[in-house]
């Protein structure tokens, strides 16, 4: 029986401009003295969609599209779905 093979996720130079690009929107939101963090309904919904995504890594609890840690990312007021699912 082979082992699966892991899980591709975007370079490094991608997810760390994704991870600056999602940093300067939450920075601007709060400066703007917006909500920061999710409403914990919205976090639960865009979790659940995240658990239901063939994209979704669920061992790693990861985006495979965008590569974050979609427990933190969907707790972000600002945070999109890099397929618009939300």
């Amino acid at each position: 029986m082979s082992n699966p093979s892991p899980p591709s996720y975007p370079s490094r130079s991608k997810m760390l401009q994704s991870l600056f690009s999602e940093a300067y929107k939450t920075a601007k939101q709060g400066l703007c003295g917006d909500r920061i963090l999710a409403q914990k309904t919205n976090v639960e919904r865009r979790l659940e969609i995240c658990s239901n995504c063939e994209k979704y890594n669920a061992e790693a609890k990861r985006c495979t599209v965008c590569g974050c840690f979609m427990l933190v990312k969907a707790n972000i007021e600002t945070s999109e779905c890099p397929d618009g699912k939300w």
